[in-house]
């Protein structure tokens, strides 16, 4: 009898030993796997925000090319409505800005690294970048819209009024009656408009991507 309740007594024990050695077994399996999923993330998302940070600079590089454009069509259009103010309006002085302001061009942003990392979901340690993407994405699309707005009224605005006033190919006016109507004031008045509202877009986006990318640095030089 005592050497059955001994035996039994044993098995018990041997049978606790092996509940807890599984259970260690699988915290631990469970630990690695945690970690290993964890460096893995990290990997995926440093990824994602070193595309990110190519992304940036292309738009940056973008926008520096733009600079010049925008800063001279804005002046252009203001000497144009300045010169159409004079009293005796001749040609040759329309002539010599007027050509410019035919000129249209809309930034071509790249927003593919930032979608992807703005849907991505690997950790909760960059929130800041997350919030600063979101704010620099409603800027762009400001601007975008505004862009696009601004060369439809320019083509069914500024191009058809002059297509019986103007000479394209050999840069020439041909009625400068139609250039000092007030119509034509009008239409170059809103055009100046837009070129003053699209500056300030361009700058509040340029700054914004600015700090994204500041911070995009900083993030990738902790992360070394």
């Amino acid at each position: 009898m005592r050497l059955a309740r001994l035996l039994t007594k044993l098995n018990w024990k041997i049978y606790f030993m092996e509940l807890v050695i599984v259970i260690v077994g699988i915290t631990i399996a469970y630990q690695v796997n945690i970690y290993y999923e964890k460096g893995q993330n990290q990997q995926l998302e440093r990824t994602a925000i070193e595309n990110l940070h190519k992304e940036n600079q292309i738009n940056l590089e973008e926008f520096r090319s733009l600079e010049a454009y925008r800063k001279r069509i804005s002046k252009e259009t203001r000497s144009v409505f300045s010169i159409l103010q004079e009293k005796n309006v001749r040609k040759d002085s329309i002539e010599a800005h007027l050509f410019f302001l035919v000129q249209t061009s809309t930034p071509d942003l790249q927003q593919e690294a930032s979608n992807f990392y703005l849907n991505s979901n690997y950790s909760n340690a960059n929130l800041k970048l997350k919030n600063e993407l979101l704010t620099l994405k409603t800027y762009l699309q400001e601007l975008l819209s505004l862009s696009a707005g601004y060369q439809q009224r320019k083509s069914e605005d500024f191009f058809k009024y002059l297509r019986d006033a103007v000479d394209f190919p050999a840069r020439k006016i041909v009625n400068i009656d139609k250039l000092t109507s007030l119509e034509f004031k009008n239409i170059l008045w809103n055009q100046g408009s837009d070129e003053i509202e699209l500056n300030r877009l361009y700058k509040q986006a340029v700054e914004k991507l600015e700090e994204v990318q500041s911070l995009v640095e900083q993030i990738l030089k902790d992360a070394e």
